[in-house]
């Protein structure tokens, strides 16, 4: 907890410090947020779990000023993104449904976003989403990924999202939310394994049809970079790696943060406070070795403005929460930090007129002799 408490205003300022543009290429910047809990205040007849935020709700009090106030918060912190400019992509969790995205990116006039969600089977109705700059994206397919739980149990799907950027470049995004740890690390980890293995399976698809595919994948995994879901059954690499970069392997941009004791998610237990990396962002090899599109080292950051952090108590330096516990509000605006990282579009290196060797002039007609030589020598 240490680092990230001392360290957080300072972090909060580098963030704002500008990262100089490469010399050729176009950036983009990459982000992930679990905005905690961003339901409408309409009852979905389809979903008991929604009662929970609802304006009759005695305890939440869901109303429309709240909700919209919730909206506002998000989207301060999103246009804060990027030096004031927003993110390019932005991997969301916990999203009621299409509706709710729609109203958050009315509020985010910088860039044109364009949305892409599905509805997922989560008993709770929250769902991952993506918001995607349309001036530097095309969507060019959507999909999800269902992740099987024992005994039938259902949750969050993993979206899949493959765009076309400049250049022609094909980039295949992932956002997921993993199952929780409510029923202890132990007991609960058979479900991050099983999203594990589902996210492996559709990456595993990409790669045979691609070996050097671009993949970039966000989102909360209720694990850290060194937990077994990730570094075991994923099978993802720290970065950065001393070895080199392989196109079809996977490395955690947020594992090197994680070791230095960074978090996004503020976790308290029966006294004990400590942060943890749940929000991470995961790219291919292929991302990563200055090809056709390049990770920007050391960009990651973790976006900590003051206005959205505790300055006092026992939760100095967490984000503000809509709610402590449930019952008591709070106006802010999620329990977790967002993430984010820098990536470029590297141009294709100009080809050199190579002009060969220099040509050897054809031979002309032999010199005349000289005049002189033939003359008589006069005395």
């Amino acid at each position: 907890m240490k680092p990230i408490l001392l360290a957080a205003g300072l972090f909060s300022l580098l963030w704002l410090l500008p990262v100089p543009a490469r010399a050729g290429s176009d950036a983009f910047h990459v982000a992930n947020w679990n905005v905690e809990n961003l339901y409408d205040t309409a009852d979905d007849p389809d979903n008991r779990y929604d009662d929970e935020f609802l304006p009759n709700n005695v305890t939440t009090r869901w109303t429309r000023a709240r909700f919209e106030t919730k909206l506002d918060n998000l989207a301060r912190v999103i246009a804060d993104m990027n030096h004031g400019e927003g993110p390019d992509l932005l991997g969301l969790q916990e999203i009621e449904n299409r509706y709710v995205l729609e109203e958050l990116a009315r509020r985010l006039p910088g860039k044109p976003y364009g949305i892409v969600h599905f509805d997922s089977p989560d008993p709770r109705g929250i769902d991952t989403a993506l918001l995607y700059n349309r001036d530097l994206f095309t969507l060019r397919n959507s999909m999800t990924h269902t992740v099987r739980l024992k005994w039938r149990r259902e949750t969050r799907d993993i979206l899949q999202a493959d765009f076309r950027g400049p250049g022609g470049r094909e980039l295949h995004v992932f956002v997921n939310h993993w199952p929780s740890r409510g029923a202890g690390i132990e007991a609960s980890d058979p479900d991050r394994f099983a999203a594990a293995r589902t996210l492996q399976r559709a990456i595993e698809h990409l790669l045979d049809r691609d070996s050097a595919a671009l993949i970039l994948i966000l989102g909360d995994f209720n694990d850290e970079p060194s937990s077994r879901s990730i570094r075991t059954v994923l099978d993802v690499k720290p970065y950065p790696s001393r070895s080199g970069y392989r196109s079809g392997t996977l490395y955690n941009l947020t594992a090197a943060k994680s070791d230095q004791g960074w978090g996004t998610f503020f976790h308290s237990f029966r006294g004990r406070t400590d942060w943890r990396m749940y929000d991470q962002i995961i790219a291919s090899g292929a991302l990563l070795d200055g090809a056709r599109i390049e990770y920007d080292d050391d960009s990651l950051w973790i976006l900590q403005p003051e206005f959205m952090t505790e300055s006092s108590g026992r939760r100095k330096g967490a984000p503000v929460p809509s709610f402590v516990g449930q019952e008591y509000y709070r106006g802010g605006y999620s329990d977790h930090f967002p993430i984010g990282a820098r990536f470029d579009f590297l141009q294709p290196s100009p080809k050199k007129n190579n002009p060969g060797p220099a040509p050897v002039p054809a031979p002309g007609p032999a010199p005349a002799a000289s005049s002189e030589a033939d003359a008589p020598v006069l005395w």
